[in-house]
Parts: structure tokens; sequence; C-alpha cells
């Protein structure tokens, strides 16, 4: 056997492209996928017996924000209005060393818990070196704000082209795209929403923008009132509501395409999804997020664009994220997957509104083809790149097992993952021992959590300005 190739085996194979298979093997050479199959049987050095597992492809988290880890726990039970205030108020009291060690401490609980690729929002750029450091794939987006005139458009598209091309460079041979983030409609002002979407119509750069989350939102752009209307008075800024809904608003603005990835989608109907399927435009759904802010369930079969009753519908670019552990606490994609199920069932009050199948193939191929990279990730198939995880079954949680996706989707955790390989490469490992500084064979994380026990006693510390 050619010493570069190397196998890996358990109870079962998930490729998510194809129906799982029982005892099966995965054969990797280099950072590419060379088969799916049965289990041979052979036994050689190379091969690697997981036994009681299940193997799958890498999670894909489509909506973070490594950068506001140090936020964990910190802003609890408090309304979408007040909590967004909070966590951009205390951001002032944190370095760049601060904002690196958070950062990195999030890609790591990511890749420890099975995903490969990302889809960030930051506004530091301290998401793009943790994401880097740790290997992982997907599309970092660098956030944009200016809802008012303090900054002139030419200036901000200016500075914000320094950035793309930085990060570019620095990214160079990574599986990172480099993409920006308008950050909301209630954040960017209508002109310089127009500069953008020709900015990066322009230089072809993905897009990501939070739509369509709150009511506050809802509010602003139809009647002009609420909580943000009402903090652009006490600003100064002049705003007069566009009385539309947020998709059809920012589809006025020319930045809903098929390179833009739309996040939360609480606040959408029928016309809504007209719009998304037209353009091309994806979804990320975020369901526990939604929920713990009180924003409400976002209507899954208006953004699958799926008619009811046809769980066989193929998923389309719809992706499953947990948004920044500062409003969901964790990034246990298997706990996403299980509230995403249960939410739209409890909802609907109807099992058929979404199952264990779908909610996997979100998390995977959905999350990989709404960040633009279905072609290189997202299920188990030859010549794609060698991103998967391995799940353990045989826990007191876990067992009995009797099919992989129920136990994948309804039962296991994000501690169960025994690994996780990034294109070929072993970036997790729970055997190496039970300090998790020790678990990640390329990253050194005890200067990490120094820093980032720094920045959290910081916090503690805040007060508010007079």
């Amino acid at each position: 056997m050619d010493s570069s190739i190397r196998i890996l085996r358990a109870a079962w194979v998930v490729p998510v492209s194809e129906p799982p298979i029982p005892d099966g093997e995965v054969v990797i050479e280099g950072d590419r996928i060379l088969a799916v199959r049965p289990s041979s049987g052979k036994t050689a050095l190379s091969v690697e017996d997981f036994g009681a597992a299940i193997l799958l492809p890498g999670l894909v988290n489509v909506h973070t924000h490594l950068d506001y880890t140090v936020m964990r726990g910190l802003l609890e039970d408090m309304e979408f209005f007040p909590w967004i205030r909070q966590l951009t108020t205390r951001a002032a009291a944190f370095t760049e060393e601060d904002w690196i060690a958070s950062a990195k401490w999030g890609a790591a609980e990511a890749v420890a818990g099975g995903v490969t690729s990302i889809g960030d929002c930051t506004f530091n750029g301290a998401a793009f070196t943790a994401a880097h450091d740790f290997g992982m794939g997907g599309a970092i987006f660098i956030e944009v704000f200016g809802i008012d005139e303090s900054r002139s458009i030419s200036e901000i598209v200016s500075e914000l082209q320094i950035r793309v091309e930085e990060m570019k460079g620095r990214g160079s041979g990574a599986n990172l795209q480099i993409g920006i983030s308008p950050h909301a409609p209630y954040t960017v002002r209508p002109a310089l929403m127009r500069a953008l979407a020709e900015y990066a119509r322009e230089q072809h750069l993905p897009i990501c923008i939070h739509a369509a989350e709150s009511q506050a939102e809802s509010d602003l752009l139809q009647f002009g009132e609420g909580p943000f209307a009402e903090m652009y008075e006490r600003r100064g800024i002049a705003w007069s509501p566009p009385g539309r809904g947020a998709v059809a608003y920012l589809d006025d603005l020319g930045i809903v395409c098929d390179r833009t990835l739309l996040v939360h989608g609480v606040q959408v109907s029928a016309a809504d999804r007209d719009i998304v399927r037209e353009r091309g435009a994806s979804w990320a759904h975020c369901p526990k997020s939604n929920a713990k802010l009180g924003a409400g369930v976002a209507p899954l079969g208006i953004l699958c664009d799926i008619p009811p009753d046809r769980l066989d519908v193929r998923l389309g670019r719809v992706g499953l994220g947990s948004d920044s552990v500062g409003s969901n606490n964790t990034m246990d994609m298997f706990e996403e997957m299980r509230f995403a199920v249960l939410m739209q069932r409890a909802a609907r009050r109807r099992i058929a509104a979404f199952g264990a199948r779908e909610a996997l193939e979100m998390a995977t191929i959905g999350g990989a083809r709404a960040l633009g990279i279905g072609a290189e990730t997202g299920t188990l198939q030859p010549g794609k790149r060698a991103d998967l995880c391995v799940v353990r079954l045989g826990g007191l949680h876990s067992t009995p097992a009797y099919d992989p996706y129920s136990a994948l989707v309804y039962a296991a955790r994000a501690s169960d993952v025994i690994c996780t390989v990034i294109a070929g490469e072993l970036r997790f490992d729970a055997r190496f021992g039970p300090n998790v500084e020790d678990q990640f064979p390329a990253n050194n994380l005890t200067q990490v959590r120094l820093q980032l026990q720094r920045a959290a006693q910081k916090m503690r510390e805040w007060r508010p300005s007079d």
C-alpha cells in the first residue's frame, strides 16, 4: 500500500451524498478523499479503525463570530436591542491581543466539535487569524458599519479594500475566501449599501448580511418606529422608512445576488422567497440564537424553498449557524441540529416539518453550498477535500444506536467528537489526553487560555462610562 494513503474505518460511514455505509471506510490520499466504501477488512499500519463510531463529513458552521467568544455568558436574558448595544459598547475594552485570543479559543471549540469550515463575520480581523491558524476552510467576511454621515463612503470603501487585500495576502494557499459583510440594514445607510454592492460586484467578493432578524428591525424598515428609530433620533440620524421588509429593501439596494449569504430570516414572507430564488442568494439558519434572543422561529419552509410534506426534497443553499457564543453560549452543531428539528416541529406542530437527515444535510452540504464551497467539501466523495470528523458511540446517552442520522441529531454532542481532520491533516484528537491544550497537535492553547482569562477579567471589572 502507498505510504501516503490512509484508511479510516468506523461502524458507520455517513457520506451524506449517499446512504450510510455500515462498517465503512474512507480512503485518504494527501488532502483528498480517494474512496468511500464498505470496509475492505484489510489491516495495515495506515489503517485506523475507530470501532463504535460514526465517520461523517466535517461540519460547516455557516455563521459565527469567533471574535466574540470572550462574551460567552456575559450578556444574558436581555432583549435584542439592549443586548446588541451592550455588546458593541463593551467591545471597546479589549486589545488586539484579547480579540485574537478570543477568536482562537472559539476556533478551537469549533474544530473540537467537528467543524471544518465556517462563515465568520469579523469586525477586526481576529477571526481570520484564528481560522487560518487552525486550518479551517470557508469564508471570512469583513464587517462594515456606517449608518450616519460621520465618515464618507469613499473613505469607508477605500479602507475596506485595503483590509480585503491584506487578508487575501495573508491567506495565500489557505482554503479561506475573503468577503465583506455590510452588517445589517439598520447599521449601514442606503447609499453606503449601494456602494458596497458595487464594490463586491466588481471584485466578485462573497457577501454576508444579517437580515430579517428581529421585530425591532422590521418596525424600523416598515414604519420608522421602535428602538432603532428612537436611537436614530437621539443621534440625529435622518431616516426615511422604505416601507418594505429587509429582503426587499436590500434587493432594491442591489446587494442581494448569487454571492450573498443572508443570515437569520425570521421576519420573511413568501414574496421574500421569490426574491431570494430569483437572485440565487443563500440563507444561514441560526435557530438557537434566534430563540435565545427572543427573535422568533424562522419559517424554514420559506428559507429552504421546499413544498410542505416533502422531506425527500434535497435542501438548497441553506446552512446551519450557531451565531456567536455571546448569544448562543456554545458552537455545538449537534445541539444546533437537534434544536432546529425540534423548533420547527413545535412551531408547526407537524413531524413532517423537518427531520434528522435534513438537519445533517443543512450542517454539512447545505452550509457548504451556502458558502459557495459545495464542490470542495460538505460530503464524503472521491475527489473532495478530506474534511471529516469522527463521532464516538457507546456513551450512556448514545447507546444503543440503530440509525446514524438519529444518533447524530437526537443524541450526539460536540464532546462526542473523537477527532477532526481538515484537508487531510489531523487538527483535533481527544485521545491525546484529558487536557484541552494537548488535543490540538498543530496549535498551542496554553497562552491563548491565559490571554482569554485576562480579557474576561476586564469584563468582570467593566463599568459603563458616564
